[in-house]
């Protein structure tokens, strides 16, 4: 019996508004005319620039989260996020952020006529900041913008409170040259107004500190991401040794993995501020991934490009210096950033609650969507009563886990290719659906090897096969009765797939005489066809000699020797000799393996989520392990070292899922990016291993048995993590993709 189909509205969705798009651009273009390189030098010794601040007044920046009925725009959180990165991008000497969150504070806190005066002040340029943490317990704090505030929001114990009328500290030499300072609030005078008292007050006053958090996490993501375009584009001025620095993987590389690590930082964000506006459990844990993550990737992302500079980049004279020093101020009046990673803990594994800002609505949709949803819970059903012991004994996370019989019955079921258009037998169900089914498939450790690989060959199948050859496989592979392998790699050139060497001669009568030899050839040993990439023009260059075929794994001359490998797998040698191939199953034209393999590697870049599965399974495993483990006769997450940890792990796994799930969603939607799927794959692969090495540590010594269930599982994951980095094209490739395509570096594999 099919699975049904469902109709959902619902379903990601990754785009900014019409409204959120003019927003950021004109944000852009202010802080671009208004914060230039001369203004911030000029704004150096008071961090502040009157100027840019009257322009940012005047545009309506401080009410933008304000509530309507106090005379605001109340806009959504996401409104404020666009804001906050534009203003982090061009360093803007104006205290944005503080401004934004504390009149909305005092616009949701204010009750009294001499409240709403104040508030008037701030909507039309005079500075509201707030002080960072409760004065009752910390009545001596640095607090941000403080040098240049006209009034302070802050909480006593349970009252919140504004001041005004005080003495204004005077501005203090620090990191970031911004108008920070400390202010003792029990000994700094001026005029006390009381707001709110009780539960309510505490309430919106710990929203607010969330809020600041997240507009920081986006701000640091906006400097981080301009930081390193400036270091991109001076790679590319800047010769040594007859080139251009930025072909270099040495300085490439690593600007590559910090682009991929502030988009992580984006992403976070966005998603924090979708998770609270949607109620989802995880949403205050999400606020504190976001500004934790963002405190680190940005600091190490502006060392890397400060070092692109070399020499030069410590020079005042370059402005690379400013986003340094900055990366690393803007966390620090909270306090250690580290602690951060704790708040992760707790608002995982207890019962902590915690006070979050309304989000209002925001149209992003992180999730896979409702029907998504509904079609992984129906393939969770149908597993769990077609799954017999038998199955369950035979279940392999490799293609050792093929099972024929089963893999018919999917078929029949619509559950091998539900994505495929109903004319090759498919249900026509989208991507979503299909990452939805496939975490589904992995949890109970069924292996998604083959059908993956099959599907991909189809897929190029579906656009450049004839029509024989379309009825002859994709009816074979529709029914689950035949798999296909890919024949790319050669020992002699690894990833660079088009220096291929397997030949492949026409002869009189239009057929081909193949010869050569493919490795790494994963499911060979079980395939009825290989996609093979050969060598038909040698006397043109590289890129244009090679032509791909479809070959029947049956025809004589076709040896499949094995490979085993310590991630508990198989692969394969194949030779070929003498292979005498029909001329119909050339797939495209004869040379026209470049367009071929173009649609070929687009659609493996889209499958980066594949890759993550793994890390899914053993950050889940270790999850379990330590909620129930206790170390010297006290809960193993009472140990901070120990939950701080394990808390990174679901970072960083929830980066990677995020980076992910927007590069399916750019194949789905065809939005055009040809860096997200590569940036995805490296992501959540190098993650994956940096992970594995962790966890082993902390689950030592029973991570040293490899027993498939439990800790085993991260066991498995050492093994298995290191073989990912180089599967689908190796790390390095990817990191180079980055690069060229996320920053316009030179390439750097010629």
């Amino acid at each position: 019996m099919k699975i049904k189909l469902h109709i959902w509205l619902c379903i990601m969705n990754l785009h900014l508004s019409d409204e959120q798009r003019m927003l950021r651009e004109s944000m852009a273009r202010l802080f671009a005319a208004e914060s230039t390189s001369e203004r911030l030098r000029a704004a150096e010794s008071s961090g502040f620039d009157a100027a840019l601040w009257e322009q940012v007044s005047a545009a309506g920046i401080p009410m933008l989260r304000v509530p309507e009925t106090e005379g605001g725009l109340e806009s959504s959180l996401l409104d404020a996020l666009l804001v906050a990165e534009e203003a982090g991008r061009y360093l803007a000497s104006a205290p944005v952020i503080e401004v934004i969150v504390a009149c909305r504070l005092l616009g949701l806190a204010g009750r009294s006529e001499a409240a709403a005066e104040h508030l008037e002040r701030s909507l039309s340029g005079s500075v509201l900041t707030l002080a960072l943490h409760n004065v009752a317990t910390r009545p001596l704090q640095v607090v941000p913008a403080a040098t240049i505030a006209d009034a302070v929001l802050f909480l006593d114990g349970d009252e919140l409170a504004l001041l005004s009328g005080f003495e204004k500290p005077q501005t203090v030499a620090n990191l970031g040259s911004d108008p920070l300072a400390r202010i003792h609030f029990q000994e700094c005078g001026g005029e006390r107004l009381s707001l709110l008292v009780g539960a309510e007050a505490v309430t919106l006053f710990q929203a607010a500190i969330e809020e600041w958090k997240l507009l920081n996490t986006a701000r640091l993501a906006g400097l981080t991401r301009q930081g390193l375009q400036m270091a991109a584009d001076y790679s590319k001025e800047r010769f040594a040794f007859g080139n251009a620095i930025g072909s270099f993987q040495g300085i490439s590389h690593p600007l590559a993995d910090a682009v991929t690590e502030a988009e992580g930082a984006q992403l976070l964000a966005w998603r924090a501020a979708w998770a609270i506006s949607k109620g989802c459990k995880d949403a205050a844990a999400s606020v504190s991934m976001a500004y934790w993550w963002a405190s680190q990737v940005a600091a190490r992302a502006m060392s890397r490009a400060l070092h692109t500079f070399g020499g030069y980049g410590v020079s005042l004279e370059y402005d690379i210096q400013f986003y340094y020093r900055k990366s690393k101020a803007m966390v620090l009046p909270l306090g250690d950033p580290q602690q951060e990673l704790q708040q992760v803990a707790q608002r995982l594994w207890t019962d902590v609650v915690v006070s979050l800002p309304d989000a209002g609505q925001i149209d992003l949709d992180f999730s896979l969507g409702a029907r998504a949803e509904v079609f992984g819970e129906e393939v969770r059903a149908y597993f769990e009563k077609n799954l017999t012991p038998e199955l369950r004994a035979h279940a392999h996370h490799s293609v050792a886990g093929f099972h024929p019989e089963f893999n018919k019955q999917l078929a029949r079921d619509g559950l091998l290719f539900p994505h495929w258009p109903k004319q090759y037998g498919g249900l026509e169900r989208d991507a979503y659906d299909l990452a939805a089914m496939t975490a589904v498939m992995e949890s109970y450790g069924w292996e998604h090897v083959t059908a993956p690989i099959t599907n991909q060959v189809a897929q190029i199948l579906m656009m450049f096969a004839c029509d024989e050859v379309k009825e002859e496989a994709l009816s074979r592979f529709g029914r689950g009765e035949a798999l296909a392998c890919m024949g790319f790699t050669e020992p002699s050139c690894g990833c660079d797939l088009f220096a291929a060497k397997t030949k492949a001669e026409q002869q009189a009568d239009g057929n081909w005489l193949i010869n050569g030899q493919k490795i790494f050839t994963t499911a060979a040993n079980l395939a009825d066809y290989c996609f093979l990439l050969a060598r038909t023009s040698p006397d043109k260059p590289k890129h244009a000699g090679l032509s791909v075929f479809l070959v029947p794994m049956t025809l004589p001359g076709i040896e499949v020797h094995a490979v085993h490998t310590l991630q508990d797998e198989r692969t394969n040698i194949v030779y070929f000799s003498e292979v005498l191939l029909p001329e119909k199953y050339l797939i495209g034209p004869v040379d026209g393996g470049l367009k071929v393999m173009a649609s070929t590697l687009e659609m493996e870049h889209g499958s980066a989520d594949q890759y993550r599965h793994g890390h899914v399974t053993m950050v889940n495993a270790a999850e379990a392990w330590a909620l129930q483990t206790t170390r010297d006769g006290e809960p193993l997450l009472h140990d901070r070292d120990a939950a701080g940890r394990l808390a990174r792990s679901k970072v960083h796994l929830e980066v990677s899922t995020l980076l992910c799930r927007r590069a399916i969603w750019a194949m789905s939607e065809k939005v055009h990016s040809r860096y997200w799927g590569p940036m995805a794959k490296m992501f959540a692969t190098e993650i994956y291993q940096r992970d594995a090495l962790d966890l082993m540590d902390l689950a030592a010594p029973d991570t040293v048995f490899a027993d498939h269930s439990g800790l085993g599982q991260v066991e498995l994951g050492y093994r298995q993590s290191i073989g990912t980095t180089i599967y689908g094209g190796t790390s390095e490739v990817q990191r180079s993709l980055v690069a060229e395509q996320a920053l316009g570096m030179p390439k750097s594999r010629n």
